[in-house]
Formats: C-alpha cells, structure tokens, sequence
C-alpha cells in the first residue's frame, strides 16, 4: 500500500487534521447512449459472449449507456445490411457500432463499424483478427476501437491489474485482466507485499517485500516468477516507482536518521540520493515526460505533496489545500496528480493539477489508499475498507461512480495498472 508507511511516519500528525466534510466533485458528462450490434457466421455463444465483454467494458468506463436491443427498429440482421441513421436517431442512439465475426484461415476476424447517427457519418472501419481461442481479448480490442472512435482517445481495456491479497500473516500477487476476468495468483504467499508497481515493458514488478521483519525492495518477473534484490538497506526500502522509460525506479529509503527519495539506475545497478535533509520524503511519482517526481514529505511539519525536477531544484508544494495529503501518483497525462486527502477522520481520492490548482475529491471511504491511473488517464483504482475487509475500486478520474472490482471475501489492497 503506497500509503503503510506514512501511517506509521506520520501517524502523530493526523490528530492536527481540521475537521471538515469533503465536496465530492461530480461531473456534468451525460453518457453516449450506445447501440451495438453484434453478428456473424460463428456461433451464437461467441456472439453472445463478446457482446457481452463490449458492453460491459463500455458502461464501466460510465463513459456510454449500452440501449436495450428491444428498442432497436430494425433487426440485427437488416442493422448489417442497411444503416437507416433515421431509426437510430428515434431512439436516440449517439453512437451506432457493428460487429461482425468470421472464423477465415483459422483466424477470428471482427469487422467492426461505427457510426454517428446524429450527424449520419461513418467515423471508423477496420478489422481486427485474434485466436478463435481468445474471444475475450478480442472483444477487449474492439472495445478499444469503438471507444477511441467515439471519444477520440485511447481505450485501456486490453490492460491489466494487480493487487495484493492478503490470508493471514501471508500475502499473494494478483493478475487479472482490468474487468476482474482471469484472475491470477503470480507470486504466493509473501510475508508482507506492499507498493508494486509494473515496469513499462509490462515483464516486471518492483516490489516492497519483507524477509522477516526487515523490508527490502525486489524486481518480480511476471514470466517466469524470478525475483531479483536491489535494495535491501537497513531501515526503509520502500514505494518502488518505474521512471516512463524504465531506466531509473524511484524509491524511499533511510540512511541513519534520514528518510528520503533515492533513485536507482538500472543499467548501472547504483543508487544515489534526490532528496536531502532531514524532512521525511517517501513514496515517489514519475510525471510522464521523466522531468519531475512527485513525493510526500512533512517538510512544513504536515505530510503534504511536492514535485521537484530530477535535474534538481527547489521543492514545489503541490497539495495546496487540507493538512493531510500522501501517496502521490501522476497521470500518465501529464495533466493531473492523484492523491490521498484526509479531512475530520475520513479519507478522500483527490486530484489537483500539477501546480495545485483545481483539487477534486472524487471517492470517500474508510482506509481509502493506493490510487493508481488508467493508461488513458480516464479513471482511477485504489482501495478502500468495507466490512473490515478492503476491496478494490475503480472510479473515472472525471467525476463518477466509485464500483469494486475484487470480491467482498478477499482482502485486496495495493492496486497497480499496467501502462499498456
């Protein structure tokens, strides 16, 4: 959990906390409503089963409304063959997209359109192929598509998760695709997992383990389950961060009395020091260009956000707002910082812009920790207490609905999202 070790740090600052309620933002954003037609020559099973993986994806990202095919005026079939934008208008469809399947050379092909019935435009055509043996990453990838077509960014429904479950006083590692499906256990019974974070090129993670009573930070090979020190110090070794290109990993360690932000370079297998002094800075973030770093420190006597430049500098303070704010994490936008705000005892994901400005508190909750981005930028997972039991949640980074993604029977902490 990016934030267990300022709890412990900082636990004597959380008294001076000022008592207020949160101002949960929400946005205004009316979802597209979405006809989708899905059809083909394979199997009606196979249909029914990517229709539903697209759809699914689609109104997660609350970003689209999946129309009830009752309403529909024409039949799946004459949908294919004759794209009347009057009828999709009637029942008031902003986005028209069509999935056709076919098995050719022992490859699945999906043709997929997608249209704008409002302005009675095509905006996308293409085909995509996959294993006959993948419908599900199949549908993943035209999700993508139709969400990219519609919403002229990237969709983020091929990535992955991770996450740390906790039984007993051992720890698994979780993978599973972003919707929950093919659930995982890479790496078993850990004696304490904490922080992990994916390497760029998707192989590895760096991780914050414990032999004993003692932490370390390792690198985890998510192919083969090889794991690899590189930093085992005495006192801290803690938050692992990947710098975008993957060269560097940023990560708090403690040197005598001082606690602060190291970087580690990879080909050269050395660290050296970012920050200095003896202020308590921990639990670094990597803005996407590789120029900044984000990180907490109670350099003003109150564990709040700064940003400094990696070609050095002053500290900048970014968490201009509240007495409590940690576990930093930059959008892969560049555009805004993800943290964790507490206000009267209770928890908050906030987001501020990289100069403070325009904070949002989008998700409330007891222990509310470890907020990480989509690779689009478009929605948020972190974890969060219900139950006495945490669980992970995903919220849209522009103002939503805050949804579990992990059992009410498992304790699930420390969600990391691949970047691809």
């Amino acid at each position: 959990m990016r934030i267990s070790v300022l709890v412990t740090v900082f636990f004597l600052f959380m008294s001076q906390v000022s008592a207020a309620e949160f101002d949960v933002y929400q946005s205004d954003y009316r979802p597209l409503q979405l006809a989708l037609l899905v059809g083909g020559d394979v199997k009606a099973n196979e249909q029914q089963l990517v229709e539903q993986v697209i759809k699914r994806d689609l109104m997660a990202s609350q970003s689209f409304k999946a129309l009830d095919p009752m309403s529909f005026l024409v039949s799946p079939k004459s949908g294919f063959a004759n794209i009347d934008y009057g009828d999709w208008r009637l029942i008031g469809a902003d986005i028209l997209a069509l999935c056709s399947l076919h098995v050719v050379d022992g490859v699945l092909q999906a043709e997929i359109t997608v249209h704008d019935p409002f302005q009675s435009k095509q905006t996308l055509s293409l085909t995509l192929g996959g294993a006959t043996t993948d419908l599900r990453r199949l549908a993943h990838r035209v999700a993508d598509q139709i969400y990219q077509a519609a919403l002229g960014m990237p969709g983020y429904f091929t990535t992955h998760l991770l996450y740390v479950a906790k039984h007993g006083d051992k720890s698994d590692l979780i993978y599973m695709d972003q919707d929950g499906a093919n659930r995982q256990v890479v790496g078993k019974n850990f004696t304490l997992l904490l922080s992990p974070d994916w390497s760029p090129d998707g192989e590895q993670v760096a991780l914050n383990t414990y032999v004993g009573n003692r932490p370390r930070l390792e690198f985890f090979n998510l192919r083969d389950g090889t794991r690899r020190v590189f930093g085992a110090f005495k006192g801290l070794n803690s938050t692992p961060e990947f710098s975008p290109d993957g060269r560097f990993v940023a990560a708090t360690l403690s040197h005598g009395n001082d606690i602060n932000i190291h970087i580690y370079d990879m080909s050269k297998a050395k660290w050296h020091s970012f920050t200095h002094g003896h202020a308590i800075d921990t639990t670094p973030t990597w803005s996407p260009d590789g120029k900044w770093i984000a990180f907490v420190s109670n350099r003003s006597g109150k564990p709040q956000v700064y940003r400094q430049a990696v070609s050095g500098g002053k500290a900048e303070l970014v968490s201009v707002v509240g007495d409590y704010n940690t576990s930093p994490t930059w959008s892969p936008m560049g555009d805004r910082i993800a943290m964790v705000s507490l206000k009267n005892w209770s928890f908050a994901i906030a987001t501020v812009k990289p100069d403070g400005s325009d904070i949002r508190y989008l998700a409330t909750g007891k222990r509310v920790e470890s907020p990480n981005w989509s690779s689009n930028g478009q929605m948020l997972i972190y974890s969060a207490e219900q139950n006495g039991m945490r669980r992970v949640y995903r919220v849209p980074s522009w103002g939503g609905v805050p949804e579990s993604i992990t059992s009410p029977v498992e304790d699930a902490s420390d969600p990391a999202w691949s970047r691809h």
